[in-house]
């Protein structure tokens, strides 16, 4: 009897592991699409290679629709106690501190897309797994090995070689021209701006578990919701003179579409996902947008011409 029930317990951890299995990977396999996605769609809401909208309307939108989320959330499942939870002041301080940042993050998102094309971008932002070490590094104490290390400079050095090559092709940094540097900076210093956040965000999460995730996200979207509407009225004069929605049409909405579902799906994956599989995915999601931009962007720019030019990614 003893014999015969002695591989039960093994064939339970089997379940359990290959629950938890699975689940990592549909994690990843969400985290890969939405990171894809994201830079396809925001390219394909340009005319002749311009963003035709309030750049940052769509972040806007996105974390009002995110509050709404949250609290209803909130009060069907907990009640007037749950949502209570949206607006409890000792967490609320901490997680509108990080929003701030990461709303001026998602703004320089929106404006270094605006000055090159969604392969470009995305190969910009692996510069944070060198920022992401040193923030680490510096606000944690922890140090990476001298393999890892030699892995992002190696990465790092990667990047500048694809950047300096591409200045001799011009489309997709602009050339020589003074847009093609201010959208390197641009895209540099909201990977400095997203770096940061994340380390706090996964810190903070932790340190208050307890509290629901769609309450954590009510509470950072308040804050993150007053300061992307400041910063679209104070610096985009579209705005301001021509009204919040100028510009939009069927493929921004979609746009705003892309941030809520991009935001949601790396709220839950936070907790998946280790470090590792993150950066793995955003390799994985390079390719992606290269293979889009050759089978799929390619093919359409021989068939047909959006609003009198081809439709490219690079651009």
């Amino acid at each position: 009897l003893r014999e015969s029930l002695l591989p039960r317990p093994a064939t339970a951890n089997a379940k359990r592991i290959g629950h938890t299995s699975f689940a990592t990977i549909l994690a990843f396999a969400c985290f890969v699409a939405m990171r894809s996605v994201h830079p396809i769609v925001i390219d394909m809401s340009k005319i002749d290679g311009q963003l035709a909208y309030g750049k940052a309307t769509p972040v806007v939108l996105n974390s009002f629709v995110d509050i709404v989320i949250g609290n209803t959330i909130a009060f069907a499942v907990g009640g007037v106690p749950g949502l209570k939870q949206c607006w409890e002041p000792r967490t609320l301080k901490i997680f509108s501190a990080i929003a701030v940042l990461y709303a001026v993050g998602d703004f320089l998102e929106m404006q270094s897309m605006s000055l090159m094309g969604g392969a470009v971008y995305q190969i910009m932002l692996q510069s944070k797994l060198l920022i992401t070490a040193l923030v680490t590094w510096g606000l944690r104490g922890q140090r990476q090995s001298a393999l890892q290390w030699n892995v992002l400079l190696t990465i790092a050095l990667g990047m500048s070689v694809f950047i300096l090559g591409d200045s001799d092709r011009g489309p997709s940094l602009g050339g020589d021209s003074p847009l093609r540097y201010q959208g390197l900076w641009v895209v540099l210093t909201k990977v400095c701006f997203s770096c940061l956040c994340a380390v706090l965000l996964e810190k903070y999460l932790k340190d208050f578990k307890d509290i629901p995730l769609y309450a954590q996200v009510a509470q950072l979207k308040l804050a993150w919701f007053s300061t992307s509407l400041f910063l679209a009225m104070a610096f985009d004069p579209s705005v301001r003179e021509r009204g919040f929605f100028y510009g939009w049409d069927r493929g921004t909405r979609i746009v705003a579409l892309s941030w809520v579902l991009k935001g949601w799906s790396s709220f839950l994956i936070l907790k998946r996902l280790d470090s590792v599989l993150k950066n793995i995915g955003e390799a994985v999601a390079i390719i992606i947008i290269y293979a889009f931009d050759v089978l799929v962007a390619r093919s359409m720019s021989t068939s047909f011409a959006s609003q009198g030019a081809a439709f490219r990614l690079d651009k």
